[in-house]
């Protein structure tokens, strides 16, 4: 096709399921949304997203909600659902703000296998009001996808008095498991006004299965309250593994040790701690 379409919409229409086909998303290095388009589901496999910009933080090939939606939180969560298997996206920002209150909130909810994200931001809850609801930057029921060098969560808004909010959540409450998904060198950052928000959590008893891994991540609180735990995990039927990651502005990794969270490497919530070789 030799001319360029206005939405990611328009171009997922173009691609073939399983043929390896690519959309480019142009930016201009300034543009706050290079790409305005409504909550999408991405269901063909080996089809994937490229974004053509600097791979900086807060990236300009971007994906938001028009100006005029800005108060319509259920029309765009979750806004990406990725249920389709062997596709790469990279170096593109997915970011949702609306204001409208009440309203529970994902940005990007993977169901599919063995993705890959790389430089990828996922921005949700991005206003007050979206902040103190239940708001998942992603969410993950799928298995085998691998996260590297993104940015997931915001800091420009506050996150409040909602003990369910979390940057990432495993699971969908049973019967959707995640499993052996890996992040490497991923940032999460969150500015809270309350002590109850978390960076990662599994809110069920069976929401994993086997592991999921995170490795040299940094997890940053620069809110101006600090968080009761780094890690709410409820599930006992699969374990979570820390491998050098850092926390800051949290209390404890744990509220309570469950034993399904492992750490492995010094962290900067842990004083006094020893790398003795071992989870």
């Amino acid at each position: 096709y030799n001319d360029p379409v206005a939405t990611l919409t328009q171009a997922y229409a173009l691609c073939e399921d399983g043929r390896g086909d690519t959309v480019y998303i142009l930016s201009d290095g300034s543009t706050t949304a290079t790409v305005r388009d409504v909550a999408l589901t991405w269901a063909k496999d080996n089809c994937h997203i490229v974004g053509l910009c600097a791979p900086g933080i807060n990236r300009r090939a971007r994906i938001a909600p028009p100006s005029s939606d800005a108060a319509d939180v259920d029309a765009y969560t979750p806004y990406l659902t990725l249920s389709a298997s062997g596709c790469t996206i990279m170096n593109v920002s997915w970011f949702q703000g609306q204001t409208e209150d009440s309203k529970a909130s994902v940005g990007i909810l993977v169901s599919g296998s063995r993705n890959y994200f790389w430089g990828v931001d996922i921005i949700t809850g991005a206003a007050a009001n979206q902040g103190d609801e239940v708001c998942y930057n992603l969410q993950i029921t799928g298995s085998e996808n691998v996260f590297e060098q993104c940015y997931i969560g915001q800091d420009t808004a506050s996150r409040g008095n909602n003990a369910a909010s979390a940057n990432v959540r495993f699971g969908a409450g049973g019967g959707e498991q995640a499993t052996r998904n890996v992040f490497r060198d991923c940032i999460f950052p969150c500015f809270a006004d309350d002590t109850e928000p978390t960076f990662i959590t599994a809110t069920t008893a069976a929401d994993t299965q086997r592991w999921n891994l995170f490795k040299g991540c940094t997890f940053i609180n620069t809110g101006t309250s600090t968080l009761d735990a780094g890690v709410k995990w409820a599930d006992t039927t699969g374990k979570l593994y820390l491998q050098d990651c850092a926390f800051d502005g949290i209390t404890d990794i744990e509220a309570a040790a469950t034993g399904y969270v492992k750490m492995y490497g010094l962290s900067a919530a842990v004083t006094g701690a020893a790398d003795v070789g071992h989870f």
